[in-house]
Protein backbone atom coordinates (compact mmCIF):
# COMPACT_ATOMS: atom_id res chain seq x y z
CA UNK A 1 0.00 0.00 0.00
CA UNK A 2 1.46 3.56 -1.08
CA UNK A 3 2.21 5.55 2.12
CA UNK A 4 0.67 8.71 1.41
CA UNK A 5 -0.06 12.00 3.50
CA UNK A 6 -3.59 12.92 5.03
CA UNK A 7 -3.79 15.03 1.59
CA UNK A 8 -3.12 12.31 -0.63
CA UNK A 9 -0.16 12.80 -1.81
CA UNK A 10 2.69 9.94 -1.61
CA UNK A 11 4.90 10.61 1.36
CA UNK A 12 8.50 12.02 0.78
CA UNK A 13 11.69 10.97 1.60
CA UNK A 14 14.79 13.16 1.38
CA UNK A 15 17.77 9.85 1.08
CA UNK A 16 21.29 10.94 1.96
CA UNK A 17 24.34 8.94 1.60
CA UNK A 18 27.87 9.42 0.10
CA UNK A 19 28.20 5.95 -1.40
CA UNK A 20 26.48 5.93 -4.54
CA UNK A 21 25.96 2.32 -4.48
CA UNK A 22 24.37 2.47 -1.06
CA UNK A 23 22.40 5.39 -1.96
CA UNK A 24 20.97 3.25 -5.40
CA UNK A 25 20.51 0.02 -2.90
CA UNK A 26 18.09 2.28 -0.26
CA UNK A 27 16.62 3.87 -2.94
CA UNK A 28 15.12 0.78 -4.80
CA UNK A 29 13.64 -0.49 -1.60
CA UNK A 30 11.83 2.79 -0.35
CA UNK A 31 10.51 3.14 -3.82
CA UNK A 32 9.26 -0.18 -3.97
CA UNK A 33 7.73 0.52 -0.95
CA UNK A 34 6.09 3.33 -2.22
CA UNK A 35 8.03 6.25 -1.33
CA UNK A 36 8.73 9.13 -3.00
CA UNK A 37 12.25 9.14 -3.21
CA UNK A 38 15.24 12.43 -3.26
CA UNK A 39 18.67 11.03 -3.63
CA UNK A 40 21.29 13.26 -2.78
CA UNK A 41 25.41 12.41 -1.37
CA UNK A 42 26.34 15.68 0.23
CA UNK A 43 25.36 17.45 3.40
CA UNK A 44 25.00 20.59 1.18
CA UNK A 45 23.48 19.49 -1.52
CA UNK A 46 20.97 18.06 1.40
CA UNK A 47 20.59 21.37 2.91
CA UNK A 48 19.62 23.12 -0.07
CA UNK A 49 16.92 20.47 -1.20
CA UNK A 50 15.11 20.49 2.33
CA UNK A 51 14.95 24.38 2.26
CA UNK A 52 13.20 23.72 -1.25
CA UNK A 53 11.17 20.91 -0.36
CA UNK A 54 8.43 19.37 1.96
CA UNK A 55 9.70 16.12 3.08
CA UNK A 56 8.18 13.65 5.40
CA UNK A 57 11.40 12.45 6.30
CA UNK A 58 14.90 12.72 5.98
CA UNK A 59 16.80 9.56 5.81
CA UNK A 60 20.60 10.40 6.04
CA UNK A 61 24.29 8.63 6.45
CA UNK A 62 25.87 9.81 9.80
CA UNK A 63 29.09 9.83 7.99
CA UNK A 64 28.88 12.55 4.57
CA UNK A 65 32.61 12.81 2.73
CA UNK A 66 35.41 13.36 5.44
CA UNK A 67 33.83 15.93 7.72
CA UNK A 68 30.22 16.32 7.28
CA UNK A 69 27.64 14.76 9.67
CA UNK A 70 24.41 13.73 8.43
CA UNK A 71 23.38 14.61 11.94
CA UNK A 72 23.59 18.40 10.74
CA UNK A 73 20.33 17.62 8.71
CA UNK A 74 18.64 17.89 11.59
CA UNK A 75 19.41 21.38 12.85
CA UNK A 76 18.06 22.39 9.30
CA UNK A 77 15.04 19.85 9.38
CA UNK A 78 14.09 21.72 12.73
CA UNK A 79 13.76 25.17 11.01
CA UNK A 80 10.90 23.54 8.49
CA UNK A 81 7.39 23.80 8.58
CA UNK A 82 6.26 21.22 9.24
CA UNK A 83 9.40 19.53 10.39
CA UNK A 84 10.14 16.40 9.33
CA UNK A 85 11.78 13.77 11.19
CA UNK A 86 15.33 12.29 10.61
CA UNK A 87 16.50 8.69 10.67
CA UNK A 88 20.56 8.29 10.94
CA UNK A 89 21.98 5.37 9.11
CA UNK A 90 25.36 4.31 10.55
CA UNK A 91 27.73 1.24 9.72
CA UNK A 92 29.94 2.34 12.47
CA UNK A 93 27.14 2.72 15.61
CA UNK A 94 30.05 4.18 17.47
CA UNK A 95 29.06 5.79 21.44
CA UNK A 96 30.31 8.96 20.04
CA UNK A 97 28.41 9.14 17.14
CA UNK A 98 25.08 7.70 19.16
CA UNK A 99 25.68 10.50 21.49
CA UNK A 100 25.92 13.14 18.93
CA UNK A 101 22.52 11.68 17.20
CA UNK A 102 20.48 11.88 20.36
CA UNK A 103 21.92 15.38 21.12
CA UNK A 104 20.58 16.65 17.79
CA UNK A 105 17.13 15.41 18.64
CA UNK A 106 16.93 12.56 15.63
CA UNK A 107 14.09 10.33 15.28
CA UNK A 108 15.82 6.76 15.26
CA UNK A 109 18.93 5.21 14.28
CA UNK A 110 19.45 2.06 11.43
CA UNK A 111 22.82 0.14 11.72
CA UNK A 112 23.94 -0.89 7.96
CA UNK A 113 23.96 -3.59 6.13
CA UNK A 114 20.71 -2.47 6.29
CA UNK A 115 17.61 -5.34 6.58
CA UNK A 116 14.74 -4.16 4.29
CA UNK A 117 11.92 -4.90 6.55
CA UNK A 118 13.84 -3.12 9.57
CA UNK A 119 14.08 0.24 7.36
CA UNK A 120 10.71 0.14 6.12
CA UNK A 121 9.20 -0.47 9.78
CA UNK A 122 11.23 2.63 11.21
CA UNK A 123 10.31 4.70 8.46
CA UNK A 124 6.56 3.77 8.78
CA UNK A 125 6.98 4.05 12.30
CA UNK A 126 8.89 7.50 12.65
CA UNK A 127 6.33 8.92 10.33
CA UNK A 128 3.24 7.44 11.85
CA UNK A 129 5.07 8.73 15.45
CA UNK A 130 5.61 12.01 13.79
CA UNK A 131 2.51 12.95 12.25
CA UNK A 132 0.85 11.85 15.78
CA UNK A 133 2.98 14.18 17.51
CA UNK A 134 1.54 17.19 15.45
CA UNK A 135 -1.79 16.54 15.51
CA UNK A 136 -1.44 16.88 19.75
CA UNK A 137 0.41 19.58 19.15
CA UNK A 138 -2.24 20.96 17.07
CA UNK A 139 -5.19 20.24 19.58
CA UNK A 140 -3.38 21.49 22.51
CA UNK A 141 -3.03 24.85 20.62
CA UNK A 142 -6.98 24.17 19.78
CA UNK A 143 -8.11 23.49 23.62
CA UNK A 144 -5.94 27.09 24.34
CA UNK A 145 -8.02 28.74 22.46
CA UNK A 146 -11.03 27.06 23.40
CA UNK A 147 -10.34 27.67 26.81
CA UNK A 148 -8.60 30.60 27.38
CA UNK A 149 -9.47 32.88 24.72
CA UNK A 150 -13.39 31.73 24.49
CA UNK A 151 -14.24 32.72 28.10
CA UNK A 152 -12.60 35.72 27.51
CA UNK A 153 -14.68 36.52 24.40
CA UNK A 154 -17.87 36.18 27.08
CA UNK A 155 -16.18 38.64 29.85
CA UNK A 156 -15.53 41.32 27.32
CA UNK A 157 -19.50 41.47 26.63
CA UNK A 158 -19.75 41.54 30.45
CA UNK A 159 -16.46 43.21 32.08
CA UNK A 160 -17.79 43.20 35.82
CA UNK A 161 -18.35 39.26 35.47
CA UNK A 162 -13.73 39.23 34.76
CA UNK A 163 -12.19 35.80 36.16
CA UNK A 164 -16.00 34.02 36.37
CA UNK A 165 -14.86 31.21 34.20
CA UNK A 166 -11.69 30.58 35.96
CA UNK A 167 -12.69 30.82 39.45
CA UNK A 168 -15.93 28.49 38.76
CA UNK A 169 -13.51 25.84 37.71
CA UNK A 170 -11.38 26.60 41.00
CA UNK A 171 -14.77 26.29 43.40
CA UNK A 172 -15.86 23.14 41.23
CA UNK A 173 -12.39 21.54 41.45
CA UNK A 174 -12.28 21.33 45.02
CA UNK A 175 -15.78 20.61 45.57
CA UNK A 176 -15.55 17.49 43.58
CA UNK A 177 -12.47 16.41 44.87
CA UNK A 178 -14.41 16.23 48.45
CA UNK A 179 -17.35 14.54 46.94
CA UNK A 180 -14.78 12.10 45.51
CA UNK A 181 -15.34 12.66 41.87
CA UNK A 182 -12.75 10.62 39.60
CA UNK A 183 -10.00 12.22 38.21
CA UNK A 184 -11.25 12.30 34.46
CA UNK A 185 -14.75 13.66 35.00
CA UNK A 186 -12.92 16.34 37.53
CA UNK A 187 -11.01 17.19 34.21
CA UNK A 188 -14.22 17.36 32.05
CA UNK A 189 -15.85 19.12 34.99
CA UNK A 190 -13.01 21.75 35.10
CA UNK A 191 -13.35 22.28 30.84
CA UNK A 192 -17.20 22.89 31.58
CA UNK A 193 -16.63 25.11 34.29
CA UNK A 194 -14.59 27.68 32.19
CA UNK A 195 -17.20 26.98 29.43
CA UNK A 196 -20.52 26.84 30.79
CA UNK A 197 -21.46 30.70 29.95
CA UNK A 198 -20.51 30.21 26.15
CA UNK A 199 -23.73 30.58 25.23
CA UNK A 200 -23.68 34.36 26.27
CA UNK A 201 -22.05 35.24 23.14
CA UNK A 202 -25.23 34.85 21.49
CA UNK A 203 -27.31 37.32 24.34
CA UNK A 204 -27.42 40.96 23.34
CA UNK A 205 -25.34 43.31 25.06
CA UNK A 206 -27.89 45.66 26.68
CA UNK A 207 -29.61 42.45 28.56
CA UNK A 208 -26.41 40.97 29.64
CA UNK A 209 -25.03 44.26 31.16
CA UNK A 210 -28.28 45.66 32.24
CA UNK A 211 -27.67 47.48 35.64
CA UNK A 212 -31.19 46.49 37.08
CA UNK A 213 -33.38 44.00 36.94
CA UNK A 214 -34.51 42.21 33.63
CA UNK A 215 -38.03 42.08 32.45
CA UNK A 216 -39.63 38.94 31.95
CA UNK A 217 -39.10 38.75 28.61
CA UNK A 218 -35.34 39.62 29.42
CA UNK A 219 -34.62 37.33 31.36
CA UNK A 220 -36.66 34.43 28.65
CA UNK A 221 -34.00 35.65 26.45
CA UNK A 222 -31.23 35.17 29.12
CA UNK A 223 -32.44 31.61 29.54
CA UNK A 224 -31.55 30.76 26.15
CA UNK A 225 -27.89 30.85 26.87
CA UNK A 226 -27.36 27.07 28.51
CA UNK A 227 -29.31 25.89 25.03
CA UNK A 228 -26.94 28.07 22.97
CA UNK A 229 -23.83 27.02 24.72
CA UNK A 230 -24.58 23.39 23.85
CA UNK A 231 -24.92 24.45 20.59
CA UNK A 232 -21.58 26.03 20.42
CA UNK A 233 -19.93 23.25 21.39
CA UNK A 234 -21.32 20.76 18.93
CA UNK A 235 -18.11 19.91 17.75
CA UNK A 236 -16.65 18.74 21.02
CA UNK A 237 -17.63 15.58 20.18
CA UNK A 238 -15.03 13.51 22.58
CA UNK A 239 -16.40 15.75 25.88
CA UNK A 240 -20.06 15.06 25.47
CA UNK A 241 -20.52 15.25 29.47
CA UNK A 242 -19.40 18.83 29.40
CA UNK A 243 -21.66 20.22 26.59
CA UNK A 244 -24.27 18.18 29.34
CA UNK A 245 -23.13 20.32 32.50
CA UNK A 246 -23.14 23.56 30.06
CA UNK A 247 -26.23 22.84 29.52
CA UNK A 248 -27.62 21.37 32.52
CA UNK A 249 -26.15 24.17 34.72
CA UNK A 250 -29.53 26.43 35.30
CA UNK A 251 -31.51 23.86 36.16
CA UNK A 252 -32.51 23.20 39.81
CA UNK A 253 -32.73 19.97 42.48
CA UNK A 254 -36.42 20.72 43.04
CA UNK A 255 -36.98 20.66 38.88
CA UNK A 256 -38.26 24.00 38.77
CA UNK A 257 -34.72 25.51 36.89
CA UNK A 258 -33.92 25.43 33.00
CA UNK A 259 -33.73 24.46 29.99
CA UNK A 260 -35.36 21.15 30.68
CA UNK A 261 -36.91 21.45 34.35
CA UNK A 262 -34.79 18.53 35.65
CA UNK A 263 -35.23 17.58 38.89
CA UNK A 264 -32.63 15.57 41.51
CA UNK A 265 -30.26 13.29 40.34
CA UNK A 266 -31.48 13.76 36.47
CA UNK A 267 -28.52 15.72 36.58
CA UNK A 268 -25.02 13.69 37.20
CA UNK A 269 -23.26 15.05 40.52
CA UNK A 270 -20.51 17.13 38.49
CA UNK A 271 -22.92 18.86 36.98
CA UNK A 272 -24.93 19.58 40.23
CA UNK A 273 -21.76 21.28 41.53
CA UNK A 274 -21.14 23.11 38.45
CA UNK A 275 -24.50 24.48 39.44
CA UNK A 276 -24.11 25.44 42.93
CA UNK A 277 -20.58 26.96 42.33
CA UNK A 278 -21.90 28.90 39.56
CA UNK A 279 -23.93 30.12 42.13
CA UNK A 280 -21.49 30.92 44.84
CA UNK A 281 -19.43 32.79 42.51
CA UNK A 282 -22.40 34.82 41.39
CA UNK A 283 -23.17 35.63 45.32
CA UNK A 284 -19.45 36.33 46.14
CA UNK A 285 -18.60 38.64 43.78
CA UNK A 286 -19.96 41.95 42.52
CA UNK A 287 -21.92 42.04 39.63
CA UNK A 288 -23.14 44.78 37.43
CA UNK A 289 -27.16 44.62 38.69
CA UNK A 290 -26.03 44.17 42.89
CA UNK A 291 -23.07 44.26 45.14
CA UNK A 292 -20.97 41.37 46.37
CA UNK A 293 -23.03 39.36 49.43
CA UNK A 294 -21.11 38.74 52.89
CA UNK A 295 -20.25 34.92 53.30
CA UNK A 296 -23.27 34.88 56.19
CA UNK A 297 -25.96 35.68 53.93
CA UNK A 298 -24.20 32.89 51.21
CA UNK A 299 -24.51 30.40 53.97
CA UNK A 300 -27.97 31.56 55.16
CA UNK A 301 -29.25 31.05 51.04
CA UNK A 302 -27.28 26.98 50.79
CA UNK A 303 -29.12 26.19 53.70
CA UNK A 304 -32.61 27.66 52.87
CA UNK A 305 -32.32 26.32 48.87
CA UNK A 306 -31.15 22.38 50.00
CA UNK A 307 -33.33 20.34 48.37
CA UNK A 308 -34.75 23.28 46.54
CA UNK A 309 -32.37 25.17 44.17
CA UNK A 310 -29.11 22.88 44.99
CA UNK A 311 -28.66 19.44 46.14
CA UNK A 312 -29.47 19.14 50.02
CA UNK A 313 -26.05 17.51 50.52
CA UNK A 314 -24.02 19.62 48.63
CA UNK A 315 -25.80 22.43 49.76
CA UNK A 316 -24.87 21.71 53.19
CA UNK A 317 -21.54 20.85 52.82
CA UNK A 318 -20.64 23.94 51.29
CA UNK A 319 -22.74 25.79 54.43
CA UNK A 320 -21.37 23.77 56.54
CA UNK A 321 -17.68 24.22 55.13
CA UNK A 322 -18.12 28.17 55.01
CA UNK A 323 -18.90 28.64 58.26
CA UNK A 324 -16.10 26.16 59.66
CA UNK A 325 -13.04 27.98 57.27
CA UNK A 326 -14.37 30.87 55.46
CA UNK A 327 -13.38 31.41 52.17
CA UNK A 328 -10.59 29.12 52.91
CA UNK A 329 -12.98 26.24 51.93
CA UNK A 330 -13.17 26.94 48.31
CA UNK A 331 -8.81 26.85 48.72
CA UNK A 332 -7.48 23.87 47.37
CA UNK A 333 -5.10 24.59 50.17
CA UNK A 334 -7.00 24.85 53.22
CA UNK A 335 -4.06 26.77 55.35
CA UNK A 336 -4.10 29.26 52.50
CA UNK A 337 -6.64 32.37 51.15
CA UNK A 338 -7.18 33.33 47.45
Amino acid sequence: MTPRRANGQVQKVLLVDDEVDVLRGLRRILEHAGYDVTSVTTLRHAVNTIHAERFDLVLTDLYLGDSDLGVQIADVARQQHPQPPVIVLTGRPTFDGAQEALRSHVADMVVKPVDAQHLLATCHRVIQETELARRNQELESANKVLTSVLPRTIEMKDPTTSGHAARVVGYTDVLAQRCGVGAEDRASLRLAGLLHDIGKIGIPDHILTKPGPLTADEFDVIKRHPAMGYEVLAELTEHENVRTWVYQHHERWDGKGYPNGLHGEDVALPGRILVLAEVYDALAEQRSYKPAWPLPKIVALFREQAGKQFDPDLAHLVADGLERLGYRFFSPNRDQLF
